[in-house]
């Protein structure tokens, strides 16, 4: 099972976002009406639904979120990125410090113009992004409304996955785990 067969599977009717950013951005995609949504993580060399997926991403969702500390797999998403198809309409890669290139990369060449690549407040990487084919892009706090514009013309309720690509846990995020 890829990334696409997954997202077809549970959002079949609807427009499809794939999102690969830091889980702390996720207060970035709360809109209202909520939208409905699934964590992917890593399982078994691939991304699938995390348990008790999908649901809707509501700002409470968001924070309990931040402390999801998933398992993060380059190598699968690599892999996963390779193989997307028509199960995806839209790819959202978070920069983070340019960190997201390489999987903005891993994307083929022919899927790019679904891809747009979100940043906080500027992208001084723009240059190298375009270089390799890409001509979206937006903060964060933007993506939402380009979520609506296309979903509204594809005729399709929008609908999110998020995978986590920076790996947080016990040793490098400072805050305390209330569990």
């Amino acid at each position: 099972m890829t990334i696409a067969s997954e997202l077809l599977r549970l959002f079949e009717p609807n427009f499809r976002v794939l999102i690969l950013d830091n889980e702390v951005t996720l207060d970035a995609f709360v809109t209202d009406p909520p939208l409905p949504w699934v964590r992917l993580v890593s399982k078994q060399d691939t991304y699938r639904a995390a348990d008790g997926y999908p649901t809707v991403l509501t700002m409470a969702e968001a924070d309990r979120e931040e402390m999801n500390w998933d398992k993060v797999s380059n190598i699968a998403m690599s892999t996963d990125l390779q193989e997307l198809s028509d199960g995806v309409d839209l790819i959202a890669f978070g920069n983070n410090a340019a960190q997201g290139f390489p999987l903005a990369n891993d994307l083929p060449a022919a899927l790019r113009s679904r891809g747009v690549i979100i940043y906080g407040r500027s992208l001084p990487e723009r240059p190298a992004y375009e270089q390799i084919g890409y001509s979206q892009f937006c903060t964060r706090t933007d993506l939402l409304s380009v979520i609506e514009v296309k979903a509204v013309a594809a005729g399709r309720p929008a609908s999110l996955a998020f995978i986590n690509t920076i790996e947080h846990n016990d040793q490098n995020y400072h805050v305390p785990w209330n569990g």
